[in-house]
């Protein structure tokens, strides 16, 4: 990989962590609370979100940025991951209550605002349609694989298809990608003013997201068990590490691969936590999970990624 392309991930994901940092240092100094990182995360994920992707689509072509092998072995990816998840937690003895749990963690990331916030700020435009519709892809597959796996660990409870299907339709991210590509398919016009509009309201989002991460991290406690630190090892390490070699030697470009890597290495998702609790398991292990692996994760993205795709 060229010296450009090296320093690429380091230019990039260090003005995302520091404003992680911010965050956590303004929720410690009282500027930011609780009640403003709820609000302002709902805001991201309600709106922020999917209109920066809306806006993103129009007069993009998906097809024309990136191969449909790049999306199908994401998915892949995904699957693999789960898969040796599932695996894992029954090889390494995991206690039969912590599985859900260990299995979600250790394949839901959190890609529709810590990956696709590095893509943006690496790619500009670029990153928000290729990331809008890698985010899509995890936005559907995380929801069904978690539900999946929670259940199966979690007494009296059967998976709900009709409320699994009304989640994933009803998914904000979901909705503004798709409501974008058939817009821009259809050549609905739309008025300057609203589209200058929308990107105003995009342009916040990312930066918003970042500040609410770190101001959760700023009250999180870092206590985690053996089993819960292997899950983080898989998700942040293991995983992103192995896929990514395997879709250098399967000929994906080095382009390719810096995509795949920031996503298949996101930290877990936030809305783990949301999950873990609505199925009764213990909030407080996800709670930690999350936090810990926002820290391992980036660390392994600025200081490992560099490396291995430079070797790659």
């Amino acid at each position: 990989m060229e010296a450009t392309a090296f320093t690429a991930i380091l230019d990039v994901s260090i003005p995302v962590l520091l404003l992680i940092v911010v965050g956590a240092f303004l929720r410690n100094r009282g500027v930011i609370d609780d009640s403003f990182i709820a609000s302002g995360s709902r805001f991201v994920f309600a709106v922020g979100m999917p209109t920066l992707l809306f806006f993103s689509m129009l007069g993009a072509s998906p097809s024309n940025l990136m191969s449909w092998q790049m999306p199908l072995f994401f998915a892949v990816g995904i699957l693999l991951t789960f898969g040796f998840a599932w695996w894992l937690s029954g090889r390494a003895k995991v206690p039969e209550h912590e599985r859900g749990i260990f299995i979600q963690i250790a394949f839901r990331g959190n890609t529709g605002v810590f990956s696709l916030a590095l893509v943006v700020n690496m790619f500009g435009d670029e990153g928000v349609v290729i990331g809008g519709v890698l985010a899509s892809i995890t936005s559907v597959m995380f929801n069904v694989l978690a539900e999946i796996a929670l259940s199966r660990y979690q007494k009296d409870h059967t998976i709900s298809h009709k409320a699994l299907f009304g989640t994933i339709v009803r998914n904000p991210m979901i909705v503004g990608v798709v409501a974008g590509i058939i817009v821009n398919l259809i050549g609905l016009p739309i008025p300057s003013q609203v589209v200058t509009t929308g990107k105003y309201l995009g342009s916040v989002t990312l930066p918003l997201a970042l500040l609410c991460i770190g101001g959760s991290l700023a009250t999180s406690r870092f206590i985690l068990s053996r089993h819960i630190s292997l899950a983080i090892a898989v998700k942040v390490f293991i995983s992103p590490v192995i896929l990514t070699c395997l879709a250098a030697l399967l000929g994906f470009s080095e382009h390719e691969q810096l995509y795949l890597f920031l996503f298949f290495g996101a930290p877990v998702a936030a809305s783990a936590y949301v999950v873990s609790v609505a199925h009764g398991s213990d909030g407080k292990v996800t709670a930690n999970a999350i936090a810990t692996s926002t820290l391992v994760g980036s660390l392994v993205i600025v200081f490992i990624a560099p490396v291995l795709l430079a070797i790659l």
